[in-house]
């Protein structure tokens, strides 16, 4: 009998072995380097481009991993986010003081109410306060109120909707007014104020003024006071505009 031939068996050649463990440590290299908070961005990408020429390897940073090189990963933009959210809180702080200390000097804090709503801060002030019966020229006593609101405004660069609004009682037929529905009257005050803010160097751009006539109440109508309280203007303060 011949000699058994020993058996051929077909696989991986053996080199790819040791080209598994290179990839492997090369992995393992880039996870560390990673892994390093503070490693710095000059150096490290010298160092990835000597690994990119000895290896002829193409690594392509993009989404997260080119975040880390450039320095503005997600850490860092959080951080960012919740430090503008600080200074927007705090230029709302300054608002509510500023329009509360010259309600009180103008003794008029009984007239001015600060709220924060879903919709943004809103500043709202009795409707006598700032206008008589009937009437659409500013009452200057509460020109103070307004002034101080300007004042702010051109430093913080707000947007203010300057809303108006009356109760539901209609304008009598044939009275001397020159309006003859509460939505005019409301649409007019709104108006009055907006240019009285631009007067006082306001960005016109940041502004806005809509009349509600009495479609808007916060309180009920069936009674004098619910009445005198839905008789109001109303400052709709927001964030600047992005």
């Amino acid at each position: 009998m011949g000699k058994r031939k020993n058996p051929i068996f077909e696989g991986a050649p053996m080199w790819i072995v040791t080209f598994a463990d290179l990839a492997t440590l090369l992995l393992t290299f880039f996870v560390l380097l990673l892994s390093f908070a503070n490693t710095d961005i000059i150096k490290f990408r010298e160092m990835l481009g000597s690994v990119q020429g000895a290896f002829g390897v193409k690594i392509e940073r993009q989404g997260e991993f080119q975040d880390t090189l450039t320095g503005e990963g997600t850490v860092d933009k959080e951080k960012q986010k919740e430090k503008k959210e600080k200074a927007l809180v705090r230029q709302f702080d300054k608002v509510s003081q500023t329009v509360s200390k010259a309600a009180v000097e103008s003794k008029m804090k009984d007239d001015v109410e600060i709220l924060s709503t879903r919709r943004g801060m809103v500043i709202r002030v009795k409707g006598e306060a700032l206008f008589k019966s009937g009437a659409t020229k500013i009452n200057p006593k509460s020109t103070p109120i307004l002034n101080s609101l300007a004042d702010i405004l051109k430093k913080t660069n707000f947007t203010v909707k300057v809303e108006g609004h009356t109760d539901n009682v209609p304008v009598k037929a044939g009275s001397a007014s020159l309006y003859k529905s509460n939505w005019e009257i409301s649409g007019v005050r709104a108006s009055v104020i907006v240019r009285y803010l631009i007067s006082k160097k306001v960005n016109p751009e940041n502004l806005s003024a809509v009349g509600y006539g009495g479609m808007s109440p916060v309180k009920s109508n069936d009674t004098a006071e619910g009445r005198a309280k839905n008789r109001r203007v109303e400052f709709l303060v927001n964030k600047p505009k992005p």
